[in-house]
C-alpha cells in the first residue's frame, strides 16, 4: 500500500469544494471523485492526467460539464483538435438547464477564433443564435451568448452580476475570459482578471483556459 492513504483520508473527510477553493490541490489530486480530482490536476498543470480523469469518469460522454473540462484539458495539453472534439461532443450531452447548453457553442467560437478556423466560429455562432431565448438571457451562461452575439455591451456584461460572492466569483472569472476574446488589445488584462479571482472560480472552465492563455 502506498503512503498516501493518510492524505487521501484527510481529503475525504473534508469538503472537496473547500479544498479546491483553498488551493489545496495536491491533497485533492487524490480524491475519489473524478470532477474534484480532475480540477485539482488542471490547477497543477497535469493536463493529460486531468483529461484522462474526466474522460474515464462514469458516464463522462453524457455529461456536458465533464466534456467541457476534458476539452479544456486536451486544449491546454496542446491537443487542440482533440479538445475541440470534446466540445463538439458536449453539444449533444446532458445539462441541468437550457442556459448551460450555451457553453459548448461559445467554446466552439473560442476555438475557431484561436485556431483561425471559421467553420467552428460559424457553427458556434449559429447554435448560439438558435438557443439564445428570453428565458435564458439572464441565467448564466446565457449572457455569454448575448455578449458574443453583440446584444450585450462589455460594461453591462462585466458588471451585471450576483449578490452571492461565490457565484459572482465564478461569473466574473468567466466574463473576463469572454471579454478577452472580443478585445484582443486588452486580452491580457482580462485573462489576468479571470485567474485572479481565486476560490470558486476554479470550478469554471474559462478560469483554466485563461491560465493557459497567460502561459
Amino acid at each position: 500500500m502506498r503512503n498516501k492513504v493518510g492524505i487521501h483520508t484527510f481529503a475525504a473527510m473534508e469538503d472537496p469544494k473547500q479544498l479546491l477553493e483553498e488551493g489545496r490541490f495536491e491533497e485533492l489530486a487524490n480524491d475519489d471523485h473524478p470532477l474534484w480530482r480532475g480540477l485539482a490536476l488542471l490547477e497543477l498543470r497535469r493536463w493529460s492526467e486531468a483529461a484522462r480523469t474526466f474522460e474515464e469518469a462514469p458516464d463522462a460522454d453524457q455529461s456536458g460539464t465533464l466534456l467541457e473540462l476534458a476539452g479544456a484539458a486536451r486544449w491546454l495539453a496542446g491537443e487542440r483538435e482533440l479538445g475541440v472534439e470534446r466540445w463538439l461532443s458536449a453539444l449533444e450531452a446532458a445539462y441541468e438547464g437550457p442556459a448551460s447548453r450555451l457553453k459548448p457553442p461559445a467554446l466552439l467560437v473560442y476555438a475557431g477564433t484561436r485556431l483561425g478556423d471559421e467553420r467552428y466560429v460559424l457553427r458556434g455562432t449559429r447554435l448560439l443564435l438558435k438557443n439564445w431565448k428570453a428565458k435564458v438571457q439572464r441565467i448564466w451562461p446565457g449572457p455569454v451568448a448575448g455578449f458574443l452575439l453583440g446584444h450585450v455591451d462589455v460594461q453591462t456584461f462585466l458588471e451585471e452580476g450576483y449578490g452571492d460572492p461565490e457565484l459572482e466569483c465564478r461569473r466574473l472569472s468567466a466574463a473576463h475570459f469572454w471579454a478577452a476574446l472580443k478585445d484582443p488589445q486588452k486580452a491580457r488584462e482580462h485573462y489576468q482578471a479571470a485567474v485572479s479571482a481565486e476560490g470558486a472560480s476554479v470550478l469554471e472552465v474559462e478560469h483554466h483556459l485563461a491560465r493557459g492563455e497567460l502561459a
